[in-house]
């Protein structure tokens, strides 16, 4: 059973699906091990260096970018690369692309 709590986002309902998904300050604090005053204090310095920054339109932060955050150290190319996975690598010299520049050559 899902419990709803009032959200004018959501026209009065929120479900309990997106606190699992979501911190909350205090949450968000605890889980970080400081209190809600050293956030408070640190916060703009922290999203200045890459800190995930409250979702928009909710006083909430995505558990998903700050557990990346903290697994990446801060860095914000490691957090990217856990949120969202490597970049792409084109392959250099690999038969396919030795292939189409023979392609390309012989049409030229």
């Amino acid at each position: 059973m899902q419990h709803a709590s009032s959200s004018p986002l959501t026209g009065g309902i929120m479900t309990t699906y997106s606190h699992r998904i979501t911190y909350d300050r205090a949450a968000l604090c605890a889980a970080l091990g400081i209190s809600e005053r050293v956030f408070d204090n640190a916060r703009k310095k922290l999203e200045a260096e890459g800190f995930p920054k409250r979702l928009p339109g909710l006083a909430r932060w995505s558990r998903a970018a700050i557990d990346a955050w903290v697994a990446a150290n801060g860095d914000t190319e490691t957090m990217r690369s856990i949120l969202v996975g490597p970049e792409p690598q084109t392959p250099s010299g690999s038969a396919h692309t030795n292939y189409l520049l023979a392609k390309y050559s012989e049409a030229s």
